[in-house]
């Protein structure tokens, strides 16, 4: 199944630091710069889906896992 989820904003970057991983690190696993997941973290822009999947992937975590941190925070 195909999902359109994306991650942005301070759950991105939270999940990045509760993972000890620097901004730099993951935007050369996502093969992105390190200012795209910068912007990403402060809201300016999104992970496109694929990205996010990625993403998750690297920090080992489920996207319904992902969801349920984001409406924690968000609440």
């Amino acid at each position: 199944m195909r999902s359109d989820f994306q991650l942005y904003g301070k759950a991105l970057k939270m999940i990045r630091l509760s993972k000890n991983l620097k901004a730099v690190e993951v935007a050369k696993n996502l093969n992105v710069t390190k200012q795209y997941i910068s912007n990403c973290e402060t809201g300016r822009r999104k992970l496109s889906a694929t990205k996010t999947k990625q993403f998750l992937e690297l920090v080992g975590i489920s996207e319904e896992q992902a969801k349920a941190f984001v409406q924690i925070i968000e609440n």
